[in-house]
Formats: structure tokens, C-alpha cells, sequence
């Protein structure tokens, strides 16, 4: 039987290099929502499955215009009717799945109420899709995709296993040798066996195998600057919680739901002065990446560009300028809030009971230009800040 013609080096570094991400990507989509969705880990795992996402997207779109350009190697002689109307059925389904499923990811990630940015294997920052941000039907669009990338990820494994079966049908079956045209080598164009194959594919999972691996322990062990928030803040908080003096937090409406957070790192200091009122100051400075919720995709979202944009703005800062007394434990305080260079004069009342010092106001984040400047429909634009600190000077 003649032995198949040989894929050139192009074709076959594409093949096992998509090959690669693919299966990089559906096993990390598959483990990743098995987890809790306050895990850090799966905020971690999420931009490596967007990245290998990506990165498939960009080499098939390559491929497909390599193929287009290069014609094929035919199949071995005595290959059946129906068996090269499979092949060509598969290889097509597979390059529309090639496409297809990084794309419902992206318009899924572009529309989702969480806003959650998309950086390329830690360095790269990939874009959302513009005009689906601001569709006004996001919720329903991200759900509806969410649903079309699940499936369309289980026909890939379906098609793959189904490939693959086929290729080794071939090789073992059919002895046409059908493999030895895909190996990197070109010494195994005459391998009468997969021997060389096997030994190459073995190395090819092993190695793709540890890598994966390591991708979760470092995901998990040593979080990037942007999640911290998720994971580096969490061991601080139970040790601090109950020797800090100080503490701010807010809370919004998302979606109809309240969302409740904390900063880990602020520092209030509150002086006053019972026989001068006037006198009295209270100043406060908060860590904008300390953000902490129940929620570490959401605190991953709110350090980015389009909320508190912590990496440029990493502190907000209230500094009073007017104290009076209304009661013997409650004060007027009017001062300067300043959230990302954004500076408004807000007024509060501060309540003063054991000691400590509490108040809650209300600001509209439009003012601040949090929140894709102030325009995201999914979370409400009033927004209660709330603090507490023991009082000095008493």
C-alpha cells in the first residue's frame, strides 16, 4: 500500500500547537467550574482558559489560510468512500469549532455584567468586543453565549476523541501509515509502526500534562498584582479583623442583589476635641486594591481600568474640612472625598458611641468615573460608603 505524502513543517508545527491549546484549554474551562466561584484559583484558571482561547483563535485563523494556500497531503491509497467524507466532515467541523468557540467566549467575557478583563497569559490585555459592552441586553447575551461555548466545548471533545480514534484506526488497522505524515520528524516518514509516534505523543501529553499542573499550583500558590485582592488579602484579614482600628467598606446594588465589600487596607484616624467640636478632623486613606468581597472574580474586576483603576489610582483619600456638634454623640463633618483624582465636598453625620467613631454616606460613583464612567446599567450608581474608627482625643 503507498504510503501517505508528508504535511509540510508549517502545517504540522500548527496541528500540534493548536492541538496543544486546545487541550490545554478544555481540561483547564472543565476543572475551573467545578470550583466555587468565590475560589481565587478560578479567577486565575479563567484567564489561562481565555488565553489559550485566544491563542487557538489566532492559529487556526492562520491555519485556515494556510490550508487554503497549500494543498493537503492525499489520503493512503484503499481509503473508503465514506471514511474521506467523514475526514473532510471532521476537519471542517473542527476548524468552525477552532472559531467558533473562542468566539462565543470572547462576545460571553464582552458581555458579561462582571466586566472582567482579559489578559493574555499575565502580559497581553485583549480587548472586549465594543459593541456588544454596550448592548443594553448584556445579562441575556452573556447567558445565552455562556450556554453556546459549554456545548460547542463538548462537541470539540466529542470530535477530538473521534479524530484521534480515527488517526489511530488508521495506523494500527489499516497499517497505511497514516500518522507518520503528521510526526515532527522527518526520519518517521518511513516508520512501518507508531513506535516513534507513541514515543513523541507520550512526551507531547506528559509534557502538556505538567505543564497544566504547574499552571494551577502557581495560579494557586502566588496570585498576580491584579487578584491579590482574591487571595493575598484573604489570609491578612482573619489575623486583622479583630486588632484593627479602623475599617471602610460599601455597599451597592448589582443586579438587584446587594453587594457588600471591605477594604483590607485603610487607615482612618479620627481626633476629636469635645471643648473645641470645631476643631475636630477626621482623615481616612484607603488601599483601592485591597477591595474585598465574597465574590473574587468580582474583587479581581474592581481593581481594573474601568473601576477603581488601582494600578494608576491606588489610594482614595477624605480629608474633613468643617466638624460641628449636633448632640453630645453625634457631629456634622463636611470634607473632601477624592476617588481616582475625582474630588467632591460630601457632608455626614458621624455618630460616636464607646469610643468609636461611625458614619455612612451616600455618592454617586458617575462622579468618581467608577464603573465604565458611571454608564454600567448592571450595578447601581449610588453607592453607601461606611466606616468606623476609635476616636482619639477624648
Amino acid at each position: 500500500m503507498r504510503q501517505a505524502n508528508r504535511y509540510n513543517s508549517v502545517a504540522i508545527s500548527l496541528h500540534w500547537l493548536i492541538a496543544f491549546f486546545i487541550v490545554g484549554l478544555l481540561a483547564i474551562g472543565k476543572y475551573m467550574t467545578h470550583l466555587d466561584a468565590t475560589d481565587p484559583l478560578r479567577y486565575s484558571l479563567t484567564q489561562w482558559h481565555k488565553s489559550f482561547g485566544i491563542a487557538v483563535l489566532l492559529l487556526a485563523l492562520f491555519r485556515i489560510v494556510w490550508r487554503l494556500t497549500h494543498k493537503p497531503p492525499a489520503l493512503p491509497d484503499g481509503t473508503h468512500g465514506f471514511e474521506r467524507v467523514a475526514s473532510a466532515v471532521t476537519h471542517l467541523l473542527l476548524y468552525l469549532l477552532m472559531v467558533m468557540i473562542p468566539l462565543t467566549g470572547w462576545v460571553m467575557v464582552s458581555a458579561s455584567p462582571l466586566n472582567l478583563e482579559t489578559l493574555l497569559f499575565g502580559v497581553i490585555t485583549w480587548p472586549h468586543i465594543s459593541f456588544v459592552a454596550e448592548m443594553t441586553a448584556r445579562e441575556q447575551i452573556a447567558e445565552q453565549f455562556a450556554n453556546a461555548h459549554l456545548w460547542l466545548g463538548n462537541l470539540t471533545i466529542l470530535l477530538v476523541l473521534l479524530h484521534t480514534s480515527a488517526a489511530l484506526f488508521h495506523q494500527w488497522v489499516h497499517r497505511d501509515h497514516l500518522l507518520s505524515r503528521m510526526v515532527i520528524s522527518d526520519s518517521h516518514r518511513r516508520a512501518g509502526d507508531l513506535k516513534h509516534g507513541l514515543v513523541a505523543g507520550v512526551l507531547l501529553a506528559a509534557g502538556g500534562g505538567l505543564f497544566l499542573v504547574s499552571l494551577v499550583t502557581e495560579s494557586s500558590g502566588s496570585p498576580s498584582t491584579g487578584q491579590s485582592v482574591a487571595g493575598a488579602a484573604e489570609s491578612s484579614v482573619a489575623s486583622d479583623t479583630e486588632t484593627r482600628e479602623s475599617s471602610v467598606g460599601f455597599t451597592a446594588m448589582q443586579s438587584g442583589s446587594p453587594l457588600e465589600a471591605d477594604f483590607t487596607e485603610a487607615t482612618v484616624e479620627l481626633m476629636i476635641d469635645q471643648q473645641a467640636p470645631d476643631t475636630s478632623t477626621l482623615t481616612a486613606v484607603v488601599m483601592t486594591a485591597s477591595v474585598k468581597s465574597d465574590d473574587a472574580q468580582l474583587d479581581a474586576t474592581m481593581v481594573t481600568a474601568d473601576w477603581f483603576a488601582s494600578s494608576e489610582f491606588p489610594q482614595a483619600t477624605f480629608n474633613s474640612t468643617g466638624f460641628s456638634r449636633v448632640s453630645d454623640n453625634q457631629y456634622q463633618v463636611t470634607g473632601e472625598l477624592t476617588i481616582r483624582q475625582n474630588t467632591q465636598v460630601i457632608s455626614f453625620d458621624l455618630m460616636l458611641e464607646g469610643g468609636v467613631g461611625s458614619g455612612e454616606f451616600v455618592i454617586n460613583r458617575g462622579d468618581f468615573e467608577v464603573g465604565d464612567g458611571g454608564q454600567d446599567e448592571f450595578v447601581d450608581p449610588e453607592v453607601v460608603i461606611r466606616f468606623a474608627v476609635t476616636a482619639q482625643g477624648l
